[in-house]
């Protein structure tokens, strides 16, 4: 029952890791960094797209905790279904994912990864300010 810690590019992702780092600590478990990339067209496709994530995903969380024991794993698609579908398969403890601010009209039209795995998760999610 690993801890999952959802990251992106953006520089609120180690804050992502370092809190998912903290709980997997407290609770004796894995940690589990995943970043969801976008489909990959041409060379490679799908295995490319997620070895490219994969990289991201290893990236944020040796700036962010060094080489401390982390898994890292890269998904392609929707991210908000892919953290939930990976989150269900490795029955996670948690969740982690960083919640950022958006207009109303942003939500309307967009959604939201985190509103998304709020609603629909049926594990416990963390999110970071």
């Amino acid at each position: 029952m690993p801890i999952v810690a959802g990251v992106d590019r953006s520089s609120r992702a180690e804050s992502v890791v370092s809190h998912g780092y903290d709980l997997a600590d407290k609770c004796d478990v894995e940690l589990h960094v995943v970043h969801v990339g976008a489909r990959q067209v041409g060379d490679g496709g799908l295995e490319r797209g997620r070895e490219e994530a994969s990289e991201v995903a290893a990236d944020v969380a040796e700036k962010t905790i060094g080489q401390t024991d982390f898994e890292p794993i890269g998904l392609v698609g929707d991210p908000a279904e892919k953290l939930l579908e990976y989150g269900e398969n490795q029955d996670a403890e948690y969740i982690v994912i960083n919640a950022r601010k958006r207009t109303r009209l942003d939500h309307a039209i967009f959604g939201g990864v985190s509103q998304s795995l709020l609603l629909a998760a049926d594990r416990p999610v963390v999110t970071v300010p």
